[in-house]
């Protein structure tokens, strides 16, 4: 190959893996979206049958540890029907927050009440141990309001975190602020994409 030849091949592999990326994300994007419509057709007729309690039901049962309970795809679903007038997405956002925000409380209250106790007696045969329980602690001291902030979106965290932080004697003060912030970006997130689903 000729020095030119050469030269271009850093371009080409460039072009090559942005195309792949572009590839990639546009694969995602049809993904997510049929996620979304899955979940509008199904939960739509119930949020458009129950409203804003079944929402809230949802979405604290979720928060509060119930791994099962679809809080999230309620939140898509009642953002859905917030674009085309059904709801209002001012009281989807308000009640969406104040479940996701009380739900954790619950879950945070339950872990610092029952979880060290519970774990120090019986953990050993989950294989909690007190110095595992003592690393967790160090780790949400640390890392404590990354994970609260953004623990959120990953499934088995969001449903979790609240007994964790409990149970690790996590700063209790630290732990609502940036429950609150995550509540609030949980909720932006998931009912602006339902919001803007619905639009489309």
């Amino acid at each position: 190959m000729s020095r030119l030849a050469l030269s271009w091949l850093p371009l080409v592999r460039c072009c090559a893996h942005r195309q792949k990326l572009v590839h990639m994300v546009l694969d995602i994007i049809q993904f997510v979206q049929s996620d979304l419509a899955d979940a509008v057709r199904v939960l739509s007729p119930i949020v458009r049958a129950y409203g804003l309690p079944i929402v809230f039901i949802g979405i604290f049962v979720e928060s509060a540890g119930m791994v099962l309970a679809p809080g999230e795809t309620l939140l898509i679903a009642a953002g859905f029907l917030a674009s085309n007038g059904t709801l209002n997405p001012i009281a989807v956002l308000i009640v969406s927050v104040v479940a996701t925000i009380l739900g954790w409380f619950i879950a945070y209250f339950i872990g610092s009440w029952l979880g060290i106790s519970w774990s120090r007696r019986h953990g050993r045969w989950i294989g909690v141990t007190p110095n595992r329980l003592q690393k967790t602690h160090a780790f949400l001291e640390k890392y404590g309001p990354i994970v609260v902030l953004f623990g959120r979106f990953v499934v088995p965290l969001r449903q979790l975190q609240g007994y964790i932080s409990g149970s690790a004697e996590s700063s209790f003060k630290q732990f609502y602020l940036w429950n609150i912030l995550g509540a609030a970006l949980w909720v932006g997130f998931w009912g602006g994409a339902g919001y803007i689903f619905g639009l489309l």
